[in-house]
């Protein structure tokens, strides 16, 4: 079978396709009707996630994430000329899944073009390990390392700006960031100043396991954008370390301009993380967007817990993670910070298990204190091929995380 091509759609195209394919997206769902103004009565509380599944023999990536974009969002946030910035997670110069998937970039920046933005910007800056960015230096280069990992050809070949937060020179390279709920950061929270120019983002994290988090999803995604003296807090500060990434999650410039996170899983970086790792590659690539970033997050989760159950024994056996994260996230903030910072260490806390809903872990945390709750349910709407059975079958396995799969029809 030859690949589908990506068909280029006018505006008025666009929009009927988009409000048309949400209308499908819900009355086509088994189970109770959902109403006029979105809510299923069985689940009033519900969040909402897409779970796209593709050949990837038969289908280009970028028609993928079209469909599975448009199946999330209607777009309706989007006006004529509105800049979006695209935040990829370029944290190293390795290939994905260590970063993000070069091959999400044209399905976004094509389908934000064809809905009327305006400048479309693909950046990020990459970890401590890689660039530091401070007052009298500037260490490494976050668009080398994009150029190495393949997201700076394929942003600049999408049509989109590329824009690393550590070329703006230092004095004017960051704004404070506000937690708008109680939080830990003190005075310490510096975010990109790009943050109060543009209108809109989206967020494109990878779905991997994280040496120190747990795991690296969309919420953690938003260390990207904060400055080296904060990232040197965040990992100083190990016992907040968790609360400090949903706390940032809350400041304005992110969570009033956040619009969607997706993420496109072809491999899956199931140890060590945040670079190096475990990829297992998928038989059957797929895509999770929603527009509320804990619920993606949670399926992510999931789904990353799913993948680690397909990785060999023996890779499994080589993750550092509970046992050494401490150690080796005092060895970080000694190294690339001195011992300044080390000698006001405060440990580091992992966990056996991420499978559990009371695990204070970011994404558990992030319901609380982002969403008031959890929800009564969180339904996934599957799209494309039928979603993998026994991803499907470990997604509801715990009641406790109510996770309601329904298909979307067309």
């Amino acid at each position: 079978m030859g690949r589908k091509q990506t068909s280029q759609l006018s505006r008025r195209q666009f929009l009927k396709y988009s409000v048309a394919g949400s209308m499908l997206a819900m009355s086509g769902m088994a189970g109770p009707a959902v109403q006029a103004d979105g809510s299923n009565p069985a689940t009033s509380a519900a969040s909402r996630v897409i779970l796209h599944s593709y050949d990837r023999e038969a289908t280009l990536p970028s028609a993928a994430v079209r469909e599975a974009m448009l199946n999330a969002t209607d777009m309706s946030w989007l006006k004529p000329g509105d800049s979006v910035f695209v935040k990829v997670a370029s944290n190293s110069n390795l290939p994905a899944p260590s970063v993000t998937s070069p091959d999400v970039l044209e399905g976004v920046i094509t389908v934000l073009k064809e809905a009327g933005a305006g400048t479309v910007t693909v950046g990020d800056m990459s970890g401590a390990q890689f660039v530091q960015h401070l007052a009298d230096e500037t260490i490494g280069s976050t668009r080398e390392n994009m150029r190495q990992n393949g997201l700076l050809a394929a942003a600049e070949a999408a049509g989109a700006e590329v824009h690393c937060f550590e070329e703006v020179p230092f004095a004017e390279a960051y704004v404070p960031g506000v937690p708008q709920i109680e939080h830990h950061w003190g005075e310490d929270l510096q975010v990109a100043e790009i943050l109060d120019r543009v209108d809109h983002i989206i967020n494109l994290p990878r779905l991997g396991k994280h040496v120190l988090a747990g795991a690296t999803l969309g919420m953690k995604n938003a260390v990207g954008w904060i400055s080296d003296h904060s990232r040197m807090v965040l990992h100083r500060d190990g016992a907040t370390f968790q609360e400090k990434i949903v706390e940032l999650n809350t400041i304005p410039q992110l969570a009033d301009k956040m619009r969607l996170t997706l993420t496109l899983v072809d491999k899956a970086l199931t140890t060590y993380g945040p670079d190096s790792g475990y990829h297992l590659p998928l038989t059957q690539p797929m895509i999770l967007a929603s527009e509320d970033i804990v619920s993606h997050d949670q399926v992510a989760l999931l789904s990353l817990l799913w993948a680690r159950k397909k990785t060999p024994s023996s890779a499994l056996e080589e993750d550092p993670y509970p046992g050494e994260s401490n150690g080796l996230n005092w060895w970080f903030v000694r190294v690339y910070w001195g011992d300044e910072a080390a000698a006001q260490y405060q440990t580091l806390q992992a966990y056996d298990s991420l499978l559990t809903p009371e695990v204070p872990i970011h994404v558990n945390l992030a319901w609380d204190s982002l969403r008031g709750g959890r929800p009564e349910a969180i339904e996934v709407l599957t799209s494309g091929l039928a979603a993998d059975e026994s991803l499907a079958a470990s997604l509801i396995e715990n009641t406790n995380f109510g996770i309601q799969l329904r298909e979307v029809t067309s």
